[in-house]
């Protein structure tokens, strides 16, 4: 034993009888379980490295620990005939990639979508490998090795290779990009947690608010495991520890302005300030715990669902999250959660959770690709289904039930927990071809504006039709939450996708189409800000500030300076009363939460230049018109008393092309104005996100057509 250690090779970890007679071993035990079959006995089942079984010791093994053994043996074996079933029947048809399947409710389906059929790749179902999963709970995927497995059998490396599943509880460098001080133990994580009163409510904030906008979870089955911790603090695992700070992290940001929880835990002068720490103190030690579970080399459902609410929160707060949401990619991956799960044995809770949180997870993908301008999607075209359109309890009381079709789902009436992150889902990919479309303009796309606005619309009658049900019951508030801010979704995409029109608009290109997509962006600003009104002063919406003070304001804000146009270029006075009223009220509920958001109290010096430049050239432009309406009229009155040298001049006058009856700011005046400035901050790149937005250009453009006017 010691001479085979001095060279460095490893001990072969099959029996010697199996491998004597080059067969498989079951590596189980003495006796494995092949030697069993051949009739071999504990004495004769020998391991290189190990004494040999005397026959007093193969006789005096503890019964209990025997039948353990054995039982788990019967329970493997079970699992292997039930996956070699399932491996042999045909998978449900129709199911597609998460990209390009089924829609939201199953309902609709998407013909440009790539991805093969379930049928056509039903010849491939056996070449996948297996979920292994350690004693800690720790799963990793195994692939299809078999043919490798043959070339290396006889190699060293074979050892290495079958010993690669064992846990990995070594310390070592992997660690440090999640842990700046070094691990940590146990009892200093648990005291990073809150007081228990306080946890309870964070844990029910996040249930009420953020599991029906981003239902990754399966809340029934954490509620259990929480309760069983707060019964038994170590019954948890750290990666169980970890989802809970995510969480955390996430529920503070929904908390009132007043709450005393805010002042008590973060202790800063300002909301703003209270909610920064204390998100960031929660994704820390979540990071924390993540380390000390090993996340580096070792992964579970819980640690991945962790990593997904830690990536949601950062965008959420406008952070940065390229690089961990790239690792958390790749964690899944590893997971297996890339294939569906119905390739292997597991139940349906397990199922539809690894669906969720796949299904989250390149939510945040398309949403952070498409802010980096990158249009190549391939990496999110995986072979996963799309979770089912069902309540949690569904899957505990009928979880074999039929979900692809809404008219049989248990919930087919009603808008279910997983109703809102689907239609969401949906919405994310129609804006990746959104964003193809407008970034290759005027090149040709593969996409017409009419077609995709046609998905959008499509999108927003199935919004109607899952939300807006005819019974007299009303939705419940989070379900109405959900129904307004999938509607500004729509809103934003339409705005971004009718730009480039409106851009040959303001540029003086009026024709029926520019005249038409300004209409429409007018439209679809108006009822942009009315929802932000509504989400922002309705007392029922109060928790949903996180969102009017971030990503709601930002589709806001951008609805604000589509309206602008409307105050340059207004049809009548009417509709410049109306914007200018919009933009006002706009601007009173940005400067309302400048103390909470920082986009917010940047939003508002623009705005107020806005109203204030543009109401100012168009009185100016409305004051001039009048004023050459009048000239014109008086010169009709005197044209008989008029030589004729004249008569040339005040035709010309007469006739000019600027003097409608509605003033616009083009024909006020030759001088630099807004209207001239103003289109550069109209591109649709800048409107991607919150962090997109050209502050810098924009405020030195309104500072431009300031003192161009008042100069």
């Amino acid at each position: 034993m010691s001479s085979s250690r001095s060279t460095g090779k490893r001990l072969p970890i099959s029996c010697q009888a199996c491998r004597t007679r080059k067969i498989r071993c079951s590596r189980d035990g003495r006796p494995c379980q092949t030697c069993v079959r051949r009739g071999l006995g504990a004495e004769d089942c020998i391991y290189l490295g190990q004494p040999r079984l005397s026959t007093e010791q193969t006789q005096s093994g503890d019964p209990n620990v025997q039948n353990e053994l054995l039982a788990r043996i019967r329970n493997l074996e079970a699992l292997l005939q039930k996956q070699v079933h399932s491996q042999a029947g045909t998978p449900v048809a129709g199911s597609q990639s998460p990209l390009g399947a089924l829609s939201a409710t199953g309902s609709l389906s998407d013909s440009d979508a790539g991805g093969m059929e379930w049928d056509l790749r039903s010849s491939m179902l056996g070449n996948v490998g297996t979920l292994h999963t350690s004693p800690s709970g720790h799963v990793r995927y195994v692939p299809l090795a078999s043919q490798w497995e043959s070339v290396v059998a006889k190699s060293p490396a074979a050892g290495c290779l079958r010993d690669s599943d064992s846990d990995i509880i070594d310390d070592d460098d992997l660690q440090i990009p999640l842990a700046r001080n070094g691990s940590v133990s146990r009892a200093e994580l648990l005291a990073l947690l809150p007081p228990g009163r306080y946890c309870d409510t964070l844990k029910e904030v996040y249930f009420r608010v953020f599991s029906p906008v981003f239902h990754i979870l399966h809340d029934l089955t954490f509620e259990a495991e929480y309760q069983q911790f707060c019964h038994d603090p170590g019954s948890v695992s750290t990666s169980w520890l970890a989802l809970l700070f995510a969480m955390l992290a996430i529920a503070v940001s929904a908390l009132e302005d007043d709450d005393p929880l805010l002042s008590d835990l973060g202790r800063e002068r300002t909301v703003s300030r209270n909610i920064k720490v204390l998100s960031a103190r929660y994704r820390s030690a979540a990071l924390r715990c993540l380390a000390a579970d090993g996340v580096m080399t070792r992964h579970s459902i819980n640690s991945l669902q962790s990593l997904v609410l830690i990536n949601y929160a950062r965008l959420h707060r406008g952070l940065p999250f390229w690089t961990l949401l790239g690792f958390t990619h790749h964690v899944a991956i590893s997971m297996g959660c890339h294939l569906d799960p119905e390739r292997f044995v597991l139940g349906p809770i397990e199922r539809e959770e690894r669906r969720r949180v796949w299904t989250g997870l390149m939510m945040l993908y398309t949403i952070h690709n498409t802010s980096f301008g990158s249009l190549d999607q391939h990496l999110i075209n995986q072979d996963v289904k799309m979770p089912a359109d069902v309540d949690d309890i569904d899957l505990l009381t009928a979880p074999n039930a039929p979900t692809s079709d809404p008219s049989s789902s248990p919930s087919a009436s009603r808008p279910t927990q997983m109703t809102y992150l689907l239609l969401s889902f949906r919405l994310y990919k129609i804006s990746t071809r959104i964003c193809e479309t407008i970034f290759t303009y005027p090149q040709a796309s593969r996409f017409s504006i009419a077609q995709l606005e046609a998905e959008l619309l499509a999108v927003r009658d199935l919004c109607d039709a899952r939300y807006q049900s005819d019974n007299q019951d009303p939705l419940p508030v989070h379900h109405q939450a959900n129904l307004n801010i999938l509607y500004s979704q729509i809103h934003q995409l339409l705005l971004l996708l009718l730009r480039p029109n409106l851009c040959r608009f303001i540029q003086g290109e009026i024709t029926p189409e520019t005249c038409e997509s300004r209409s429409k962006c007018m439209a679809s600003a108006k009822a942009s800000l009315s929802i932000f009104q509504t989400l922002l002063e309705s007392s029922q919406f109060a928790p949903y500030k996180w969102y009017t003070s971030g990503l709601g304001s930002f589709n806001a804000f951008h609805a604000a300076v589509v309206l602008a146009v409307g105050l340059l270029n207004p049809e009548n006075e009417a509709e410049f009363d109306e914007i200018k009223e919009a933009l006002t009220k706009a601007l009173d509920m940005f400067a309302s939460l400048s103390v909470r958001s920082i986009f917010c109290s940047k939003a508002v010096p623009v705005v107020r230049q806005i109203i204030e430049i543009t109401s100012a050239q168009y009185h100016q432009a409305k004051l001039q018109t009048q004023t050459q309406q009048n000239q014109a009229q008086m010169f009709a009155t005197l044209a008989p008393s008029i030589s004729a040298v004249t008569i040339p001049d005040s035709y010309t006058l007469s006739h000019n092309p600027s003097l409608s009856p509605v003033p616009t700011v083009a024909s006020s005046a030759s001088e630099p104005s807004m209207h001239s400035s103003f289109g550069i901050n109209l591109h649709p790149q800048h409107w991607m996100g919150p962090t997109s937005v050209p502050w810098e250009t924009m405020s030195s453009s309104m500072q431009y057509a300031f003192e161009s006017d008042a100069a």
